[in-house]
Parts: structure tokens; sequence; C-alpha cells
């Protein structure tokens, strides 16, 4: 005779599970499916690089991997003079794999819940910590070393949004750079606008990574 599938034995079993070793029970359950969400973002990241010779990292929101952007979910925490974004969906999934593992191994060597727990905590805190900084330092190589806004010297382009005259304010202009297309901030000392669709060149950097213009038949 086929035996029937019995879902209450399978949460008796569950539960005397959870009563024999509560904590390392809880723990496991913390550790094992935020190693599997891990590994999954981890091969995500790396699929995504593979997929494009010319891997953009933003800078606002980390590198996109498994379940969107780190956006919507971080807050930015300042040490010094750098913004750490710490409570990120990554972050708080090495937090719960690393510090359940930790916690976990804690529980074996010594036999102290109190023990387990704070291990855990330490080691989950310092996970967080290394991510935020990961992607900190991922999205400087961004800001310091793929785009050069320099390089965009000598280039033409055209005008996006009216830029102003003399210097009166900044405009949009449209310019490859690096082989790139790329959105840029003008400004221009000409004596008049510089208007949508016309062609302008890049005669240097006017304030940080605005770029000065002028137009192409002068």
């Amino acid at each position: 005779m086929k035996r029937k599938f019995s879902t209450k034995g399978v949460v008796f079993q569950m539960k005397e599970w959870f009563m024999i070793d509560p904590l390392r029970s809880a723990l496991l359950c913390v550790a094992v499916p935020a190693t599997v969400i891990m590994v999954l973002q981890t091969v995500m990241i790396f699929i995504g690089m593979a997929g494009h010779s010319d891997v953009d990292i933003q800078g606002d929101n980390g590198i996109d991997g498994v379940f969107g952007n780190d956006a919507p979910d971080a807050t930015d925490v300042h040490i010094g003079d750098s913004g750490l974004r710490i409570f990120t969906v990554r972050g708080m999934v090495a937090f719960f794999a690393v510090g359940g593992w930790a916690g976990l191994s804690a529980l074996s060597l010594s036999q102290s819940a109190a023990v387990a727990i704070v291990t855990a905590f330490v080691a989950g805190t310092l996970a967080l910590l290394l991510v935020a900084w990961f992607f900190r330092w991922a999205a400087s190589l961004n800001e310091n070393g793929t785009l050069q806004m320099d390089n965009a010297v000598g280039k033409m382009g055209e005008v996006y949004i009216t830029v102003p005259p003399n210097m009166n304010g900044s405009g949009k202009v449209n310019v490859i750079i690096q082989g790139r297309l790329t959105e840029a901030d003008a400004m221009t000392k000409s004596d008049r606008p510089l208007k949508y669709g016309e062609t302008v060149e890049v005669v240097g950097m006017a304030v940080g990574n605005t770029l000065l213009v002028k137009p192409a038949n002068e």
C-alpha cells in the first residue's frame, strides 16, 4: 500500500526539530536562504559583466543584480568624508548569510547561546560594512577612471537644451566621449544662445564637469 503524505506529520517533525535546538534551527533558517540569495546575486553580477563589453557601475545605485538595484532601500551613512550606503538589499543578505554561519560555528565550538548570538551579530555587521565599502569603491572607479569629461575637449557635439550666452547659466549638449554618446552640462562665452540642434565644439572645461563650448562655425 502507498503511504499517504501527511502535512501534519511534516509540521510535527519541524516543530520537534525546532524544540530540540531552537537557536541552531533559527540560525540555519536564516543562513541557508540568505546564502542561496547571495550566490544568485553574485552569479547575476558576473553574468551581467560577461554579457557587456562596457559595464557601467552606477555611482548612485550600485551594481544592478538580482532583485534590481539598491537605490529604493538604501540609507546614506556618512563616515568621515565618504558616504556609505549601508542598508541595501545586498548588504542585508550578506549580514544574514555571514552572521548565520558565524553564529552556527560559534555555537558548535562554545555551546553558548550568548556567544553564538554576539558572534553572529558582529560577523554580520562586518559583512554589511564590507559590502558597503566594496560598492563605494566600485562607484569611485566609475567616477575617477571610466569616463573623463575633459576627453571631450576638441570634439564636436550637438545642443540638446539651449545654452545661455555669456556664461549666464548652463544647458546640455550631446557629445561622444571615449566612444560613448554622453549628455553633458555646457556653458558658452558666445554673445548669443546656442539653440537646440546646433553643432558646437568643446573648447575646454568650465566648472566641475561642465563643458565649455562655442558654435562650430566660429
